[in-house]
């Protein structure tokens, strides 16, 4: 099963939400052209999760972003097909105090795209160790720089999700609370 986890996360690179490489440190590119570097400050939550039960299996990535919103996506397989869905960007919040909560609007990925109704995602989440450094310099798409700088604080997490009547628990093999200053660097454009 392909998750979405992998699709999503390449995505949250690239806006520069996911810096996970603790400690590793690259020379940024020198700006050409007097090109000056788009700052943001970007803190909140990535969390991917995946889980089985009962003939079904299901793939489950969260995001929140101060700056660019909050991102879901699920992937579903059951022997009666596969469905999927998701939102973004959205002034939602799907983590706060403690608690996950997200409600997913669910199609079948066939020819129909059949409404079949949604994946609500319920859960917990704390500290699962102190905030680790966090500077990455990505380049995103060829020749465009993403810096980060800041922290990420590992989660431990307790999560399920109610979807086309069963309930499935979830593992969740990414899950972090994120505080990072992020350049945008176009070298050449100024």
């Amino acid at each position: 099963m392909r998750t979405i986890t992998q699709v999503a996360l390449a995505c949250l690179v690239g806006v520069g939400a996911v810096a996970s490489t603790a400690g590793t440190a690259q020379a940024a590119p020198a700006a050409e052209g007097g090109s000056k570097p788009v700052k943001t400050v970007e803190k909140g939550y990535a969390l991917s999760c995946a889980g089985q039960s009962a003939g079904i299996s299901v793939a489950v990535d969260l995001y929140q972003n101060s700056a660019f919103g909050s991102h879901t996506g699920v992937s579903i397989e059951t022997p009666e097909g596969e469905y999927g869905g998701g939102y973004g960007p959205e002034d939602t919040t799907l983590f706060s105090d403690g608690t996950i909560a997200a409600d997913i609007p669910v199609r079948k990925l066939d020819d129909t795209a059949e409404p079949a109704g949604d994946a609500v995602i319920s859960g917990a989440y704390s500290a699962a160790g102190p905030p680790k450094p966090v500077h990455e310099v990505i380049e995103d798409p060829a020749g465009h720089y993403v810096i980060s700088k800041g922290t990420n604080t590992p989660l431990r997490t307790t999560a399920t999700v109610n979807v086309l009547g069963r309930t499935v628990p979830l593992s969740c093999s990414t899950a972090f609370a994120f505080d990072l200053t992020v350049w945008r660097l176009s070298p050449g454009r100024g």
